[in-house]
């Protein structure tokens, strides 16, 4: 092997000089694809190009070449994964972030393209994350500054660029709480969209991750202790036809029904309340025909609901928290696949009452978000900038 060849084995930055230049622009040139020069210590390579070349392979050239290495990856691993990510208060799913994939990108185009060209293949891998970095450098360019959507566009390119690293190979359901949405990803695909009922500013619905593993058909409700004591107790208390008209079934602590007529109501409070709430499945129930759980410390679930009138609405934030789907059968159908018999069987329209619970288990990966992205797409992919509804 020539000494030239040999460089290039042991120090594939330090033999390409070309390289080192075009990554010391691009780390420059940040914010032009929504990142933050700041965020990569490159001092060194400013120094390091106004040294002649043939300098560089010296005894420090390892540790010159390591430095090299590892701000490079830094850089692309954060044009692969985003930098800032999305923040969950509650992550029942972590994502893994493949960075050895990063790495063998990195040194593949090093040696046979250029690593400018992976950057223009890392940007239009996405098509939220091209279409974004479309309008911010239009914003970036413009003689009219708007610090304020420089940032919302800067900060969403990240929150997507790590959406369409985690989403490839898999199907992955995303919740975008501004847009009142949910969407079923295939890779870049979006193979299922539906609107979503979400919770009022006074009951935010929470970020999070989660993992789906079963679906419930004909789900009982059992009513939180806020709605049931704020709520539901003042209304009884007035009259006690409100419980048998709501269909409830009232429980005590060892989980045995009672029966209603033998409680005294008045007694009951916010404060003293040694009952729960369980709504009767049928047509009248709160959680309409299906019920989607997922682990979490909210008491979040995906469910159908009485009230479709909602889903008309364009802003759709009416619910305590949970998330009300506008076409739960079509979701529930996808997220069992061949395991979706059962649902075929429901009778969807016209009266059914008290019909038994049944639990089926999603024999395959489903992982969940729940987000808060002020930046969305409409229907030609368009970027579409959302109402902050809980500011």
């Amino acid at each position: 092997m020539s000494l030239g060849l040999k460089a290039q084995s042991e120090y594939p930055w330090l033999s390409r000089p070309h390289a080192i230049k075009s990554l010391d622009s691009l780390l420059h040139q940040a914010p032009s694809v929504a990142l933050k020069t700041e965020f990569y210590s490159h001092g060194f390579l400013d120094s390091l190009l106004q040294s002649p070349a043939k300098s560089w392979l010296g005894t420090d050239s390892l540790v010159l070449e390591t430095k090299i290495q590892y701000l490079a990856q830094s850089f692309f691993e954060d044009l692969s994964f985003g930098n800032p990510r999305p923040v969950f208060k509650f992550q029942g799913y972590v994502f893994e972030l493949r960075k050895n994939e990063v790495r063998q990108l990195m040194d593949s185009y090093l040696k046979n393209q250029s690593i400018v060209s992976l950057v223009n293949y890392l940007n239009n891998s996405s098509p939220e994350v091209k279409s974004i970095l479309a309008l911010l450098q239009l914003k970036q360019d413009s003689l009219v500054s708007n610090p304020t959507k420089i940032a919302q566009l800067t900060l969403s390119a990240n929150h997507y660029r790590w959406l369409h690293h985690i989403r490839k190979n898999q199907m992955l359901t995303v919740v975008n709480i501004p847009a009142a949405q949910l969407k079923v990803y295939q890779g870049n695909q979006v193979t299922l969209k539906m609107r979503v009922v979400l919770g009022r500013p006074a009951r935010p619905t929470r970020v999070l991750t989660a993992q789906i593993k079963n679906v419930i058909i004909n789900p009982n409700w059992y009513v939180p202790r806020s709605i049931a004591t704020e709520e539901l107790l003042p209304e009884i208390q007035k009259n006690i036809r409100y419980f048998y008209a709501s269909h409830l079934d009232l429980l005590d602590k060892n989980n045995q029904v009672i029966d209603a007529k033998t409680v005294d109501w008045k007694a009951l409070s916010k404060n003293y309340f040694p009952y729960t709430f369980r709504q009767k499945t049928g047509v009248w129930n709160t959680l309409g025909i299906l019920k989607i759980p997922f682990v979490n410390p909210y008491r979040l679930y995906l469910h159908d609901t009485s009230e479709k009138k909602l889903f008309a609405s364009s802003k759709r934030f009416f619910s305590h928290g949970c998330i009300r789907l506008e076409d739960p059968i079509r979701y529930a159908k996808l997220l069992l696949g061949p395991n979706s018999r059962a649902m075929d069987t429901l009778k969807i329209e016209g009266p059914y009452y008290n019909i038994p619970s049944k639990w089926i288990k999603v024999n395959k990966t489903a992982p969940l978000i729940i987000w808060y992205n002020l930046i969305d797409f409409d229907e030609k992919g368009e970027v579409v900038y959302l109402e902050n509804i809980y500011k």
